[in-house]
């Protein structure tokens, strides 16, 4: 054989998984919970069994105490089960949404404030700048001398 014959083909390198990824596997996720429940109940019977308190008294549980910690577990497996059900949604397929925030459907008024609250449209009542019931409105402070 010669060198010319030999190809060497390059190899896909393997995805970075992260520990994350790991613990979201459904079995690694009902392993972890079951020993939670094995630990914490092993902790109540170390009340009436020496040898189990014992173990309970020393830093390997302590440790494990973090490990097993019930609302540390929550924490971990939901944001990795958030981060797994959001990354199988494609985004850039979502519908566009009208929100109606669009000048020509005629919600503003003149000024670009809402119609009701635009000093500038005659149809925003008292409000209106050239109403003469407006305090602002200067006609309206000569007519009515105080």
């Amino acid at each position: 054989m010669s060198n010319s014959e030999i190809s060497i083909e390059p190899v896909a390198p393997l995805p970075e998984k992260k520990i994350f990824d790991w613990l979201w596997w459904p079995l690694h996720a009902k392993i972890w919970w079951s020993t939670m429940f094995l630990y914490w109940g092993g902790m109540f019977a170390s009340l009436y069994l020496e040898p189990l308190s014992d173990f309970y008294s020393s830093v390997i549980s302590g440790f494990a105490n973090v490990l097993f910690f019930p609302p540390l577990m929550i924490l971990v497996l939901l944001f990795s089960y958030i981060r797994d059900r959001l990354g199988r949604i494609d985004f850039d397929e979502a519908p566009e949404t009208d929100l109606g925030f669009d000048w020509q459907d005629g919600a503003y008024g003149p000024s670009g404030m809402l119609r009701e609250f635009d000093p500038l449209d005659p149809t925003s009542g008292a409000l209106w700048i050239g109403n003469p019931l407006n305090p602002l409105n200067g006609a309206y402070i000569n007519r009515h001398p105080s």
